[in-house]
């Protein structure tokens, strides 16, 4: 997992996720939790899907990677929308584009679903009370509805989920790489995440991405290996190579481009090349 940068600008973020729309829908979901009150039942909203218009940008921003396993999506799949923060636990969130990023259907489908854990005060959900009003429904959209293009709004947003400290780390907010290390196991032929000991509380996050994202299931590890071979054969070959061999400049171009944030497992190799 590597950190990534969401573009904030008009032509990114689609009009349907910035500026009142979403507010709008997000207080259209606080109305039907409001008449469910009324009626003396449980809050349920019924979500209806309009996220897949931000996929592209979230792929760009990706590199065409989960945002998770950092895999390569686009080659033989579409790739999902993934709601960070699970749309059926945090539903006024549904439709926050500082909620979405682009993963693979395996760490989404297989693994995450709606599972989330933290460690610190959950996000607290609109007060919908039975007596609200519109105007005041309005109010609390504006509240817990950040607009991806107000830099104050993303801030309070972002210190919310500092705040809550989530066990899965956020690409967007967080900067997963010094949360995790890397061991190679030649026998077996694998490349596991491993606690990094220097990060606080890092055992705990991996185990909550081993069970939330996957990311140790054994085809991963195995993936994992070959890119680690790859490389680590090219360094040995470098190292075999005089400084004034004509194919040397390739080779070491080839091998830093092992590191660069659109390569697959990246945040592995800048780990490994550190050692």
């Amino acid at each position: 997992m590597i950190k990534l940068e969401r573009v904030r600008t008009k032509a990114a973020v689609p009009s349907a996720f910035r500026g009142r729309t979403p507010r709008n829908r997000v207080v259209a979901l606080m109305k039907l939790a409001r008449e469910r009150l009324v009626a003396g039942e449980p809050i349920k909203v019924e979500i209806e899907s309009k996220w897949s218009i931000t996929k592209n940008q979230l792929l760009i921003e990706t590199h065409n990677k989960c945002a998770y396993c950092e895999s390569d999506i686009t080659t033989v799949s579409y790739g999902d929308v993934e709601h960070y923060r699970p749309k059926s636990v945090y539903w006024w969130l549904a439709y926050v584009y500082d909620n979405y990023l682009a993963s693979c259907a395996i760490c989404n489908q297989r693994f995450k679903g709606a599972k989330f854990e933290f460690i610190g005060p959950a996000i607290a959900p609109p007060s919908v009370l039975a007596a609200s009003t519109d105007e005041e429904l309005k109010e609390l959209a504006n509240i817990l509805i950040p607009d991806p293009l107000d830099a104050d709004a993303v801030a309070i947003f972002e210190d919310l989920h500092r705040t809550e400290g989530p066990l899965i780390p956020n690409p967007y907010i967080d900067d997963p790489e010094p949360m995790f290390a890397w061991e190679v196991f030649e026998g077996s032929e694998e490349v596991e995440v491993v606690p990094n000991m220097a990060f606080a509380n890092s055992d705990r996050i991996v185990d909550a991405c081993e069970r939330i994202y996957g990311i140790n299931r054994p085809q991963l590890k195995r993936r994992r290996f070959q890119r680690y071979l790859f490389y680590d054969t090219l360094r040995k070959m470098l190292d075999d190579l005089p400084a004034g061999a004509p194919s040397r400049a390739d080779a070491e171009d080839l091998l830093a481009s092992f590191s660069k944030s659109n390569s697959e497992y990246a945040a592995m190799i800048r780990f490994l090349d550190a050692l």
